[in-house]
């Protein structure tokens, strides 16, 4: 596209220093992002990635080569197909239940070593603590999980 003719006429009139001048303002008014970048510059290349990363690019074929034959792996199948599992297992439950749960997992291990001094626990006890509703809602999915090992289940949203 065409500039207009008063672009030209003020582009001609335009000294070398001027644009000099326009540069240093933008550095100045941007003086500390630029500084920010520079340091993750730096970071950068002091942890070795831009090594790693050229190294990378420039055997790029034999790379692709080396990750496609690690993918096709057996092994390396289950293991994506797992963690994709585990990412829908997460995705789907509510954060503040999975919070709640890793919480009481936490306290639980935490106050095992001290369960060990109150003994065996008979089958009156075993019945008792199933009166809580909690433990009993608890059991309930634990059940649950149980049964999707053999019968296929749907998720209902």
């Amino acid at each position: 596209m065409a500039k207009m003719i008063e672009e030209i006429e003020a582009d001609v009139g335009k000294e070398p220093m001027d644009e000099t001048m326009d540069l240093a303002a933008l550095i100045a008014r941007h003086g500390e992002e630029i500084d920010a970048f520079l340091e993750l510059v730096k970071a950068a290349k002091d942890s070795g990635i831009f090594t790693f990363l050229k190294a990378l690019f420039e055997n790029k074929g034999d790379s692709m080569t080396e990750i496609s034959s690690e993918l096709t792996k057996p092994q390396n199948i289950r293991f994506v197909r797992n963690l994709m599992s585990i990412y829908s297992l997460l995705s789907n439950i509510d954060p503040d239940t999975v919070r709640k749960f890793m919480l009481n997992l936490a306290n639980a291990v935490d106050k095992s070593p001290n369960l060990k001094d109150k003994g065996p626990m008979g089958l009156m006890a075993l019945r008792s603590n199933m009166k809580d509703p909690d433990v009993t809602v608890g059991f309930r999915v634990l059940f649950e999980v149980a049964k999707g090992f053999t019968k296929p289940t749907t998720r209902k949203e």
